[in-house]
Parts: C-alpha cells; structure tokens; sequence
C-alpha cells in the first residue's frame, strides 16, 4: 500500500502546508505523520494474530488447515526456540545473498522517491505545494504495480524472478529519462517520475520469495530481517 498511501498523503500534506503556526509546515507534517504510524503500531500490537494457532475466528478445522499448511512447507509453527544452526545455513546460502543485494541495490531509488519527488516536481515549474498535488498520479500508478506483481506471481508459479527483473526495468527507464530529457520537456519527465517507484512491485516479489525458500523459524526470521536491513543499509551507501 505504499503507493496508494501517496494518494492520500499528499492532500493531508497540502492542507498542513497552509498552517501558519509557530513552527514551519513541514514539522506539522512529520508530527502528524509520526504520531499516526505510532497510534497505528499499537492497533497492529494488539489486533494483528502472529500465527493460525492465537488467530481468533477460526473454527477448529480451519485452524488445524491452516497450521497444517505451514507444517507441509516447513515454515515452523510457533516455535520461537533459537537454533544457531539455522543461523548459520543462512550464512552460507547463496539464495539469500543474492536477494539480500537485489534488495540492497534496489532501494538505492527509494531515496528520490520518498524525499525529492515533490522537488523534482517542483523543478519542473509547479509550485511547492502544487508539487504535492501532483504527486498522486504516481501513487496511483506505484500503487496498482504493487497490487499486481504479487497477483500475477499467485496465478503463475515461477514468475518471481521475471516480475522483479520487469518492474526495475521500469525503475532503470525513468531514472534514464529523468536523467537524458531537456528541463523543458515536462511530460516526459512527470511520466518519469510516475514510473520512478516501479520496483516497488518487484520488492514486494522479492520479499515473498525469500520467505518461500526458507524454512525453519529461525532461518525464515532470520531471512526477513536480513532483507529489511538490506533494504536500509542504501542509506550508508548513499551517504558515504
């Protein structure tokens, strides 16, 4: 949903950029911001069941179907007992090396995306805060992405690969034509910056397809992690 969210961010951004407070718009927005991820933490805390087994609703039936699925592809159930010798089949499984990069060097475009789209847009000669109001179509666009690599990876089996490969394709054009068009052409670059965030899709991809080669608690725990610090660590790269 991170790209459908940049539907509705940009409208609550745009009307916290008209305040004239004691601090700057742009403190509004991170206050408001941070105060619902946090407020949303707890709901999901409280409300989000870890496993089948504290999942409430189910019927007996169910719940054993839904225990016995993971039981079939070893995903554990469960069992939060640490065993260092699935630590140490991660670390020498080129599988998650290799996803942990992609993940790594994929991220490197979030930085523009999350924090210089407005300023691209702005660039191209709208207004501060029309910049804002623009950067919807991309939601929209990032958005529906999302929604479909992962369907189109359900309904075909073994797709995984090719849907990341596509989708940072998308990623690699815009970042070429944002690059090579003339300042003047203000089409082509809005379009770039509506395809900008296409991995987003791929990523989504990439994370299930760790998961589904990973068994044992420990390693697929371990695995997940290990993507989400891969996807952070292009911070350190793009800062040193």
């Amino acid at each position: 949903m991170t790209g459908y969210v940049s539907i509705v961010a940009p409208l609550i951004n745009y009307g916290l950029g008209h305040i004239t407070g004691s601090l700057s718009p742009w403190r509004y927005m991170y206050l408001v911001a941070g105060s619902i991820t946090i407020i949303w933490a707890f709901v999901i805390l409280f409300f989000l069941p870890p496993d089948p087994i504290r999942a409430k609703g189910f019927s007996e039936r169910e719940r054993y179907i839904a225990i016995a699925r993971m039981r079939v592809n070893n995903s554990g159930v469960r069992n939060t007992h640490f065993k260092i010798e699935q630590l140490w089949e991660l670390m020498r499984d080129g599988k998650f090396w290799l996803t942990f990069w992609m993940a790594l060097t994929m991220l490197v475009a979030n930085g523009p995306v999350s924090t210089f789209t407005p300023i691209i847009i702005s660039d191209l000669g709208f207004s501060g805060l029309n910049s804002l109001l623009l950067v919807m179509p991309a939601g929209v666009v990032i958005g529906t992405i999302e929604l479909t690599a992962p369907f189109i990876a359900m309904k075909y089996p073994g797709w995984r690969s090719y849907l990341v490969s596509i989708t940072v394709t998308g990623t690699l054009l815009a970042s070429l034509l944002l690059w090579q068009l003339p300042q003047t052409a203000t089409g082509g670059k809005l379009f770039a910056v509506y395809i900008l965030a296409s991995y987003g899709g791929g990523y989504a991809v990439l994370m299930s397809l760790v998961i589904a080669n990973s068994a044992g608690y420990t390693k697929k725990s371990l695995a997940s992690s290990g993507m989400f610090v891969g996807t952070r660590s292009h911070h350190i790269l793009l800062t040193t």
